[in-house]
This record gives structure tokens, C-alpha cells and sequence, in this order.
């Protein structure tokens, strides 16, 4: 299994440009989506898990986590700053094409499908399912992305997500209140691109990848326009 992760850094007194190149394989890399909020007493654990596979060998090859904090559960006193509406959006289209058989926290995919053996520290093996290489890079402010189908869909949606490494937060209040809660792979920023083809080019924001937080990752990855399941990604850690 091949990844390629190339970043240049240009610092400048005001941002900071970044360049890279992405590759998977032929081979799916499977994105693992866990639905979260810190307004739930039973996503602790799941968040705890999703950090720990941040040494695992096959993180960003076999594998990308990315946490969705929801926001259905802020109003029982404590408003989780991770959490946005598209995210809640996104669970409910996975319920809406049959992926999973409840919107619920902590909820995790593997794949597009329900994958509740996280809870007995289950290997996430690597995938067997040939899908085409997905190719991705970032230069002068254009983000090139080019996708190898092997598979029988015609009609992608790009997807692109800035994520949080190795944040904490103090909860006040609600069923979480007094706890220190430490969250990776925290999905802070969006986008979502539609096409009839294989390949995009795109004018990316200018502060896209730029954040408050010190440590961030990106995923990016295609998926059916039906269908929310992810079918082909590439990721890393941008710095």
C-alpha cells in the first residue's frame, strides 16, 4: 500500500502557504466517521479511542478517523464549540440511505457502514475492495485532485476537511461538567465540491488550512452524490 505526504512550508508575517502531494492506493482507504459531542456522557470513550490510533501503522494508508462533534445535544446546558449543524446533517443522511439504523452519540462508521466493534478494540483491518487510486495536491492556492475510478459510480461529490490534533477542553456544565476532554481528529473546516467527473481543480480559500489550533490533518475524499459513504481518501498531518 502506497501514501505519498509532501508539504512545504512558506512563512510569511502574515499566513502561512502550504504545498503538498497525496496518494493512496488502488486499495480503499477506509475514513472511520464517529459522531461525537461533549454534551454526551457516553462519548468520552469514543473519543478516547479514535486518539488512540494515532500511532497505529495504518493511519492515514488503511485508514483516516475524523470526529463529527453534532450539535442535537446542546441544548442540555453545555454547547460543545466543535459542534455544527452540517455535521448533525451528514449523521442524518447516513440514517436517510440506510448506513446506519439511528441517528445516535457516539455512532461510528467504518466505510459508510455501522461499525460498533470499536468497543471491543477491534484491529480496523486494512481494505481488500480495489477502487482506484485517488490523487491529491495543493500548489499556488489550486487544489488538483485527480481519482482513478474503479467502480461502477459515475458521479462523484469532493470533500475536503480540516482537522484538529490534539486539542483539549474544559466542560462547565452539562452531563460532562468538570471533565477534561482531549479530542483529535476534530473536524473544524469544510468543503464540499460537486462533479460529473473524475478530476477538479480548485480555487481554495485563502485561509483554508490556516487555524487556531496549533497541530492540524486534512482528509480529503469522493463519495456517490446519493450516497454520503466515503469510497476513496487520502489524508495527513499538514503540520
Amino acid at each position: 500500500m502506497k501514501i505519498l505526504l509532501a508539504i512545504l512550508f512558506l512563512y510569511t508575517s502574515s499566513s502561512v502557504a502550504y504545498e503538498f502531494e497525496l496518494s493512496s492506493s488502488k486499495l480503499q482507504t477506509q475514513i472511520i466517521e464517529l459522531y461525537t459531542s461533549e454534551g454526551c456522557s457516553g462519548c468520552p470513550p469514543a473519543d478516547k479511542w479514535l486518539s488512540s490510533l494515532k500511532p497505529n501503522t495504518g493511519l492515514w494508508k488503511a485508514f483516516i478517523p475524523m470526529a463529527y462533534h453534532v450539535d442535537y445535544w446542546d441544548y442540555i446546558g453545555w454547547k460543545d464549540i466543535f459542534a455544527n449543524a452540517k455535521n448533525s446533517k451528514r449523521q442524518r443522511q447516513h440514517y436517510k440511505k440506510g448506513n446506519i439504523p439511528s441517528v445516535y452519540t457516539p455512532g461510528i462508521l467504518k466505510a459508510g457502514k455501522e461499525w460498533r466493534a470499536w468497543r471491543f478494540n477491534t484491529a480496523i483491518l486494512p481494505s481488500e475492495k480495489i477502487v482506484g487510486v485517488l490523487k491529491a495536491s495543493f500548489k499556488n492556492g489550486k487544489l488538483h485532485v485527480f481519482f482513478d475510478n474503479k467502480t461502477a459510480v459515475q458521479f462523484f461529490k469532493l470533500n475536503i476537511a480540516l482537522l484538529a490534533m490534539d486539542v483539549k477542553t474544559q466542560v462547565k456544565a452539562g452531563e460532562n461538567a468538570g471533565e477534561s476532554l482531549a479530542h483529535d481528529f476534530v473536524v473544524i473546516k469544510q468543503k464540499q465540491f460537486h462533479s460529473h467527473k473524475t478530476q477538479w481543480q480548485i480555487q481554495m480559500p485563502k485561509d483554508f488550512f490556516q487555524s487556531q489550533y496549533p497541530k492540524t490533518a486534512l482528509a480529503i475524499w469522493v463519495e456517490d452524490l446519493n450516497n454520503p459513504a466515503p469510497i476513496q481518501a487520502v489524508g495527513g498531518i499538514i503540520n
